[in-house]
């Protein structure tokens, strides 16, 4: 009985007119950025976040993670894929804006970290090069 009821129901479905297709959606209009692109935006611009002793300790923890296989723990480009037979790897800038722009693209054939570093991490990371460059010989 409940299976003729079942195919019963299911007889009745076959008369439902189809649902119209939606519109396309309109383009943005001039000038309009992706909601959150203007905080971001306002994250990654000069001169970032204070650089204090938290700042830099969060650079060194991401550096060592994102960059140190390539670029080595003195940023002179003497990672451990070096000695794996990768090519040279020129030494970092010490200037945190062409840190930045580094860390976002693919800048020299660099894997871009704008995917797995936020802003302020980014900041982080450029500061803690910008003194491991001030600091080399």
């Amino acid at each position: 009985m409940r299976r003729l009821v079942l195919l019963l129901l299911l007889a009745g479905c076959d008369g439902w007119p189809e649902s119209p297709k939606p519109p396309a959606p309109l383009p943005p209009p001039e000038g309009a950025v992706p909601r959150g692109a203007a905080a971001q935006q306002r994250a990654l611009a000069a001169p970032g976040p204070p650089v204090d002793a938290a700042l830099l300790a969060e650079g060194a923890d991401r550096y060592a993670i994102f960059c140190t296989p390539c670029h080595g723990a003195r940023g002179v480009g003497d990672g451990v894929v070096v000695s794996r037979g990768h090519p040279p790897i020129p030494p970092l800038p010490a200037d945190p804006a062409r840190s930045m722009a580094a860390i976002a693209e693919n800048r020299a054939g660099a894997h871009p970290m704008a995917d797995r570093l936020d802003p302020r991490q980014r900041w982080a990371v450029a500061r803690h090069v910008e003194a491991l460059m001030r600091a080399a010989p």
